[in-house]
C-alpha cells in the first residue's frame, strides 16, 4: 500500500510540473542555410536577443540545419519558435566529432559567429511567424 501511494505522489508531482510551466510565447521561425549556393546540413543557427539576455526569465533559441539547409528556432520543445523580440542570428558549421559526439571547428572560419557584427536580423512579433527564407552564406574568406 506504501509503495502504491508513493507512485500517485510521484505521478501527481510530474502531472503539476508540466502543468506549471514558466515558458515564455514563441512564434516559428524558419528558413534555409545555402552554402556556396548549396543547402547546407549540420548549420547551428543561433538567436541572441538585442536587449541581452532576459534575467527574469532566460531562455536560449537555436536551430539545426537539415540535409535540405533547413532550420526551424527551437526554444523549449523542438521546432516551437523563438520569443517575441529583436534578435541578431549567427551561424557555425562545425565538422561532427564522431567519438565526443561534438562539433569541431567552422567551416566559415568564424565570419557568421559574432553577434555584435551579424547581418542577420529579425524581429520575431507575437502572432506572426518569420521565414527567414534562403540565408546565403560563404566559406570562403
Amino acid at each position: 500500500m506504501l509503495r502504491l501511494s508513493s507512485i500517485c505522489i510521484l505521478l501527481s508531482c510530474v502531472a503539476c510540473s508540466s502543468v506549471d510551466r514558466n515558458w515564455k510565447e514563441t512564434i516559428p521561425v524558419t528558413g534555409v542555410v545555402m552554402a556556396d549556393g548549396k543547402p547546407a546540413e549540420g548549420v547551428s543557427v543561433t538567436f541572441h536577443p538585442v536587449g541581452g539576455m532576459d534575467t527574469d526569465q532566460p531562455s536560449v533559441t537555436q536551430a539545426m540545419s537539415d540535409k535540405e539547409g533547413k532550420f526551424a528556432a527551437t526554444t523549449y520543445e523542438l521546432a516551437d519558435g523563438a520569443p517575441p523580440g529583436d534578435y541578431n542570428v549567427t551561424f557555425t558549421w562545425g565538422k561532427l566529432n564522431k567519438i565526443s559526439m561534438t562539433f569541431d571547428g567552422d567551416a566559415f572560419k568564424g565570419k557568421y559567429r559574432d553577434p555584435g557584427t551579424s547581418k542577420f536580423k529579425i524581429s520575431v512579433v507575437s502572432g506572426t511567424p518569420v521565414d527567414m527564407g534562403a540565408i546565403e552564406l560563404t566559406t570562403s574568406k
